[in-house]
């Protein structure tokens, strides 16, 4: 697929669902467009210092990129969830950018995997 996704947790993820590749690409597709309502809400909680709601958009990142395989935005998620535990918002809200770029490429590369079969 691509250095951004791993196809193997997509594979798990098809057979959890029983084969229906429909509900699968729509599983892909609820994670491709809550992208951007996520990375909002991670600014808002960030800009407001909440940390329980950054944590929160955090773990959804990064618990929804495992379960897609989208290694590289999980441990990027994941780098900014361990500054967020350390207390420090300022280091989150510099991560924030890659976080977006890196979740922006992943989107791509999933709606390119759909739209594949």
């Amino acid at each position: 697929m691509s250095p951004l996704v791993d196809p193997a947790p997509l594979h798990i993820l098809f057979s959890q669902l029983g084969g229906d590749r429909a509900v699968c690409n729509r599983f892909v597709n609820d994670f491709i467009a809550l992208w951007q309502a996520r990375t909002q809400r991670l600014r808002a909680a960030l800009a407001t210092a909440d940390v329980d709601e950054a944590d929160v958009v955090l773990l959804s990142i990064c618990a929804s990129s495992n379960m897609l395989g989208a290694v590289r935005l999980e441990r990027t998620a994941f780098a900014v969830h361990s500054a967020l535990k350390n207390n420090d918002l300022s280091g989150c809200a510099l991560q924030l950018p890659g976080l977006s770029e890196v979740g922006n490429d992943t989107c791509l590369a999933l709606s390119q995997h759909i739209a594949r079969g």
